[in-house]
């Protein structure tokens, strides 16, 4: 399969500099801004670096400073972190015009920013990416306290390729990332993933979401927002899934647009599945599945390492710069994935690649040895290191 005129597979380096996170005596309570988001992919690393910071330092206070309208507005109080929602313009992906009232906006944005960092005092900024954290950080350097951002992809994106030029110091989850940053002021440390992804027993996994302990199980998501073209794709490819309906099931998050469709599709053509517009205990559904099918965000990638998951990459076609593209390479690079384009994520080509893979379960078990190969378990440390060093703490 991995053969076929529409596979694609381009060499990335991925060695990560293996350097052992120091462990610092506890001191004074430590106050940090974390901001950053518009997606759960630049949110959920940003909350391991928390929680490994909390475990350090149990009385460290965090303030997290996102987009109004992201998905940390509704994610981080509900969790019941401290958030201020900063009505934060988005300066990529939009047409012209766009990004012209963007960058009018953002001066009033960054004034925002200053308001909360004079208000918290923080002693360092660590920003995540995403169009929430320029603000943030710009306010952080005007106000000259330390900062400190991660790229997670292996292109950086528009805001971090700025941010990088005003940053204390730069944390990379790839080493061929470095070139794009100031020399001296970078460091790879991995991609940080939440304490709960980590690898399980998939048959009571799989009793949690009502499916057969036994069968072949495949998990599909698309990211917070769900992916139309992987929804639309799984549901050309259940007619042909049909007669092995005994042996497949399928978890499915599909964002809330499509929900009710999928549902209909799955349960027309008789294979077991539970569907769910987004699905909260992710770390549940990587533990259920044998293979995973969806996006190659960073954090996507970093969290099948984290749990062994051997996947079917779709980059999404639209990412900045292409990254998604470039990331899924990287872990195809390390035969840890396959990777279909997504003008060619159709229903018949993925309905062969879940045949291939329950057909080839050895293939499928090295895959997975591969991915984690990819992992970097101390990732969160490594940056919390990073942090008290910038900000002498």
């Amino acid at each position: 399969m991995a053969n076929g005129s529409h596979w694609s597979v381009v060499g990335c380096r991925l060695s990560i500099l293996q350097c052992a996170p120091r462990r610092r005596a506890r001191g004074a309570a430590v106050r940090i801004v974390i901001t950053g988001g518009g997606t759960g992919g630049h949110l959920f690393p940003a909350l391991a670096v928390h929680d490994a910071l909390r475990a350090r330092r149990p009385e460290a206070t965090a303030l997290f400073v996102g987009a109004a309208a992201g998905v940390e507005a509704t994610i981080l109080p509900r969790r019941g972190h401290a958030f201020r929602g900063l009505q934060a313009p988005r300066v990529s992906g939009t047409g012209l015009r766009k990004r012209c009232a963007a960058a009018l906006a953002l001066p009033g944005t960054v004034r925002q920013a200053m308001g909360c960092l004079r208000e918290f005092r923080p002693q360092v900024v660590f920003g995540v990416g995403g169009y929430a954290s320029v603000p943030t950080m710009a306010a952080a350097a005007l106000t000259r306290i330390p900062r400190v951002i991660h790229e997670q992809n292996a292109l950086p994106g528009l805001a971090n390729r700025t941010l990088g030029r005003i940053a204390s110091a730069v944390a990379v989850s790839f080493a061929d990332t470095v070139r794009f940053f100031p020399a001296g002021r970078v460091q790879v440390t991995g991609n940080p993933v939440r304490a709960e992804i980590r690898a399980g027993d998939p048959g009571p996994a799989r009793r949690r979401f009502g499916l057969a302990p036994e069968a072949f199980t495949v998990l599909v998501f698309g990211g917070s927002q769900g992916a139309r073209r992987l929804n639309r794709a799984i549901l050309e490819a259940l007619p042909e899934l049909a007669r092995e309906r005994d042996d497949v099931q399928f978890v499915h998050a599909t964002g809330a647009q499509d929900l009710a469709d999928v549902r209909r599709g799955y349960e027309a053509s008789g294979v077991p599945a539970r569907v769910e517009s987004f699905i909260e205990d992710i770390a549940l559904a990587y533990q259920a599945a044998d293979f995973v099918v969806c996006r190659a965000g960073a954090g996507t990638i970093f969290e099948l390492a984290a749990v062994g998951k051997p996947a079917l990459l779709v980059p999404f076609p639209f990412a900045a710069n292409d990254h998604q593209r470039v990331n899924a390479e990287a872990a195809v690079q390390a035969g840890a994935a396959w990777v279909l384009l997504d003008q060619h994520c159709d229903g018949r080509r993925i309905a062969a690649s879940v045949r291939a893979a329950r057909e080839k379960r050895d293939r499928l078990a090295e895959m997975g040895r591969r991915a984690r190969t990819l992992a970097t378990p101390d990732a969160a440390e490594r940056i919390v290191d990073l942090l008290e060093r910038v900000a002498s703490v």
